[in-house]
């Protein structure tokens, strides 16, 4: 094999992904040099229509994409989420949150993923401070006076030395186990079933949270009759299911939803993965730092993951200040990592004991819970200022605001 080729950054990121990318044009300002390491080629054709992948966008993310300047070119292609419907199956007692009562357009969005990603693709390949390196399979990271990052391009090897690597593999980061960061992991003995439906009497910018026996069922708004689903269920009956002709999953799916939309005219392709919350023990360790799942992978009951990656995305770029991590000292270097991973931890927390806490209460059936869920509900539905606050969280508000939550650099 041939001699190791080294280079320098300010930045580099290990892992393209929505996370990767967006932390990429977040931090490129002040001059910064940034690196970002994918395996994959990044242009490989998805799925649109029925198949497609999506994800929810809450409101504090949408402010941080205009802050980047995405927004604008994936608003005309995003569905709004103006109201959410909260039920418990089988049980009385409704919450509905709206954001016209928090005098807003919109409490969150839609989007499939393979728009945004592009989107955010474009913005990069365009920068002028960030260089992308695709078909750039990851090997090894080691902390010193500086991040060095060894990484694989067609048989040739390469060392990246920089300021501050940031690590956005994934749950099952290889950079997160090589920096030696534990982590610990929670089996919910569920799994998600993820699929696309239409319905016949689609209701406009409405999105579903309907608890069930077996977890929660989100239905949310691609626009038109098209609606994203994502349905969880013990693992056994998530495989059966899955497993199913389209007439049968159907039947058991709109038995679980009801009428609420007609009836569901059209599916698309089904597939399930089992679910864990992984977290990671520590957010730093030495220049490095972990992001998006590397960090935290939660379960969807709140859909808080991606979202609460760019909340992490802001404070990072808010505590540097217009700062190149290059012109820090070690020491101011090493203090505004601290001061991140104490800011971080603080929220990512609550996320987690939140989504927890959801799944526990709505997929135990203890008789006496039923009820405690039911009047919850209600309850909620009936006091403005705890369901206003319920909202908040959900939208990301809560957290703090910075430059980017306010919508500009």
């Amino acid at each position: 094999m041939s001699k190791i080729k080294t280079a320098n950054s300010d930045i580099t990121i290990v892992g393209g992904g929505l996370v990767g990318l967006s932390a990429a044009l977040a931090l490129q300002g002040s001059g910064q040099t940034i690196k970002v390491i994918e395996a994959s080629s990044l242009h490989h054709p998805e799925s649109g229509g029925l198949n497609a992948r999506s994800i929810a966008l809450s409101y504090s993310s949408i402010q941080i994409f205009r802050g980047l300047g995405v927004w604008q070119s994936i608003r005309n292609q995003a569905a709004a989420i103006r109201d959410i419907h909260v039920s418990s199956q089988g049980h009385w007692g409704v919450t509905r949150l709206s954001a016209s009562e928090l005098e807003l357009d919109a409490m969150g969005y839609v989007i499939e993923s393979r728009l945004l990603a592009a989107s955010l693709l474009e913005k990069v390949e365009a920068s002028e401070h960030i260089e992308l390196l695709t078909g750039a399979r990851f090997e090894s990271i080691e902390t010193g006076d500086e991040a060095r990052i060894g990484y694989q391009i067609e048989g040739q090897r390469y060392q990246q030395l920089s300021s501050l690597a940031i690590i956005a593999d994934g749950a099952n980061s290889s950079a997160r186990k090589q920096l030696g960061v534990e982590h610990n992991s929670v089996d919910y003995g569920q799994a998600a079933i993820i699929t696309n439906l239409e319905f016949s009497k689609p209701v406009e910018a409405m999105a579903y949270e309907r608890f069930t026996e077996q977890g929660p069922l989100a239905v949310l708004p691609l626009g038109g009759k098209r609606y994203a689903c994502v349905w969880t269920r013990n693992i056994e009956d998530a495989e059966a299911l899955v497993q199913l002709d389209d007439g049968e999953f159907i039947e058991e799916l709109q038995r679980c939803f009801g009428f609420r939309m007609g009836y569901i005219e059209a599916i698309g392709q089904r597939f399930s993965f089992d679910l864990q919350r992984v977290q990671a023990r520590r957010l730093i360790s030495g220049h490095c730092l972990l992001i998006g799942n590397a960090a935290n992978a939660l379960h969807p009951v709140a859909g808080q993951g991606f979202n609460l990656a760019l909340r992490d995305i802001a404070t990072l770029y808010d505590l540097l200040g217009g700062q190149n991590m290059s012109d820090l000292d070690d020491e101011t270097k090493l203090s505004l990592l601290a001061e991140y991973e104490t800011n971080r931890k603080a929220e990512q927390n609550r996320v987690i004991r939140l989504g927890d806490g959801l799944v526990s209460l709505f997929s135990n059936q203890l008789p006496v819970l039923n009820h405690i869920r039911a009047g919850s509900l209600a309850a909620l539905d009936l006091v403005p200022p705890l369901k206003t606050q319920v909202a908040l969280a959900g939208m990301g508000m809560t957290f703090g605001g910075n430059a980017l939550l306010r919508g500009h650099l």
